[in-house]
């Protein structure tokens, strides 16, 4: 019976998305829905969506952009080139950062991670990339 059922939902549920809008919408007005209130909510709904969308997308942009400078500075203090060593100790003055060691190369990612944050990330690997 269960499968059925099934069947039937299935066959009324395409029926509605196969049919004429308009069927549609006044098969629904006859249930006593008002289509006006409820394209009002779908629409809030979908900007709701839309905003939630955009803003996880650019969480992960920045993230991702975030761990390629860190990367980028890691290698350059390995590296020892001046340019980048010089950017990152500006931005630990400018920020006032109170930094453990004396020496970047001691610095974690997560250290280097937290002197960055805040940048503008785009610039930063620019400037890491133009270096090496």
């Amino acid at each position: 019976m269960d499968k059925l059922k099934k069947i039937i939902d299935k066959g009324f549920t395409e029926n509605y998305l196969l049919g004429d809008i308009n069927d549609i919408r006044k098969s629904l007005s006859d249930y006593g829905v008002n289509i006006d209130d409820n394209s009002e909510r779908q629409n809030k709904l979908i900007k709701q969506l839309k905003f939630k969308l955009r803003s996880s997308i650019n969480k992960e942009k920045n993230e991702n952009l975030l761990l390629k400078a860190t990367e980028s500075f890691q290698e350059a203090i390995n590296k020892g080139l001046e340019k980048p060593i010089a950017y990152l100790n500006n931005l630990i003055k400018e920020n006032q950062l109170v930094v453990q060691y004396n020496k970047l190369d001691k610095l974690s990612p997560d250290e280097i991670k937290e002197i960055i944050k805040d940048q503008n990330l785009i610039e930063i690997i620019e400037l890491l990339e133009n270096e090496q």
